[in-house]
């Protein structure tokens, strides 16, 4: 057990010897290559790659290095945790408010969305943002259990004068405020005249949710109002990217 965490530890203290095992992983490289993706000195790559040799998880073959069996699996684990040590710091001040147990996700499901915040010098950016994807977007597919008329209103022209393909589905919440706002519900009486698929959910979603083309994004805001997260796609399974836009969540 003292050799394994000696392994760790080994890897864990310089930046450099687990960048190098990533690169080795992904395909052999020479001498070359590695000074100059590493921005190291020769002898300092000497060193390291006599090291890695001794553990068994690099071997040279000609002029190149590749990674053994063994350094295949270290640097595969190993990326993996950097992965999940990333993902808790991006998502360390907004998980809080992430419905993990409602909707049956998993916090791995995370690895690699953006997220845009709002802060007290840009509290529009998280919809500055949803707007620049829904602006270039072919196709949206939307689940709402809360609408803002004025985020809501560049969407809807472009839906009705064809540029986009839409299917909403609304909560009876979303539902009774597109009632009590003219504005809003003469946009969904037209959609519907326009054949655009409009349909009622009666149970209860602790989130927004918007598929644009192939990004999934999700709202998030604070304890002073609605709580928004993913719903339970599989992100891990590359199909789909991920997005968060928290808003209101700064201090």
């Amino acid at each position: 057990m003292t050799d394994s965490f000696e392994d760790l530890q080994f890897l864990a203290r310089a930046q450099t010897r687990i960048r190098a095992m990533q690169l080795l992983a992904e395909k052999p490289r020479d001498r070359d290559e590695l000074v100059d993706r590493l921005g190291i000195s020769r002898a300092t790559l000497s060193r390291l790659l006599r090291q890695l040799e001794d553990r068994e998880w690099v071997t040279q073959d000609g002029a190149e290095y590749t990674t053994t069996r063994f350094g295949s699996a270290m640097a595969s684990d190993i990326t993996q945790l950097l992965d999940t040590a990333t993902t808790i710091r991006q998502f360390q001040g907004i998980a809080q408010y992430l419905p993990f147990d409602e909707l049956g996700i998993e916090f791995h499901q995370f690895q690699g969305a953006q997220i845009t915040e709002a802060t007290s010098s840009d509290p529009a950016a998280p919809a500055r943002r949803v707007g620049q994807l829904l602006d270039s977007a072919d196709r949206t597919r939307i689940l709402k259990q809360a609408i803002d008329p004025n985020a809501s209103r560049p969407h809807y022209e472009t839906v009705i004068q064809g540029k986009q393909r839409t299917e909403v589905i609304l909560t009876h919440e979303a539902i009774d405020t597109v009632t009590e706002n003219c504005e809003m519900r003469q946009w969904f009486q037209e959609m519907i005249a326009n054949e655009v698929p409009v349909y009622r959910y009666d149970g209860s979603v602790p989130i927004n949710l918007k598929i644009i083309d192939e990004t999934v994004v999700l709202s998030v805001t604070d304890e002073n109002g609605l709580v928004a997260s993913q719903s339970p796609l599989d992100f891990a399974s590359g199909s789909l990217d991920c997005e968060v836009t928290a808003h209101g969540c700064f201090g």
